[in-house]
Order: C-alpha cells, then structure tokens, then sequence
C-alpha cells in the first residue's frame, strides 16, 4: 500500500514503504525519509516515530510479499522455458 506523506514545504508525496531505506529524525518535529530509487531525501514535519508507525502500518505482510515475489518469479521462469522452447 503506498504511503501518503507531506514533505516540510507542504508538497504531496506517495512513496512505497517497501523501499523506504532508512528515517533520520532531525529534530524533535521532522524526519527525513531516505527511499530507495529517490535522488534526495525527503523532509516531512512529523517525528521519526509517527513517520515509522504509518511506514510500518502500510507495509505488506511479510508471507504474503514473499509469495507474491515467489509466484513472480515462477512466472518469468515459466515464460523464460516456454521462449527457449519455441527458439530452440
């Protein structure tokens, strides 16, 4: 589930928690977001703490995601065989 965040400017951010790296709290009100596939980090006016409890709440299950990632990977397995069947 993506995340809703505002940055420290008031700008609309969605961000995967999946890719979500690191938090670095600046401060008693601000946090900066460190994710995955982003050039800069990203600062918002909540505290670590409130920024890890929403990241944390939209997180996956673990069993499901490994399933999901398991089942991903049979099908391009699956697609890989079929292709170097009709080529070979």
């Amino acid at each position: 589930m993506l995340v809703k965040i505002l940055d420290h400017k008031g700008k609309e951010r969605w961000l995967n928690p999946i890719y979500v790296k690191s938090l670095l709290p600046k401060g008693d009100d601000a946090t900066d977001i460190e994710v995955s596939g982003w050039a800069t980090k990203v600062r918002v006016k909540q505290s670590a703490d409130e920024v890890a409890l929403a990241i944390n709440a939209a997180m996956p299950d673990a069993a499901a995601y490994i399933a999901i990632q398991e089942d991903e990977r049979t099908t391009q397995q699956a697609q890989a065989a079929a292709t170097t069947a009709v080529i070979g």
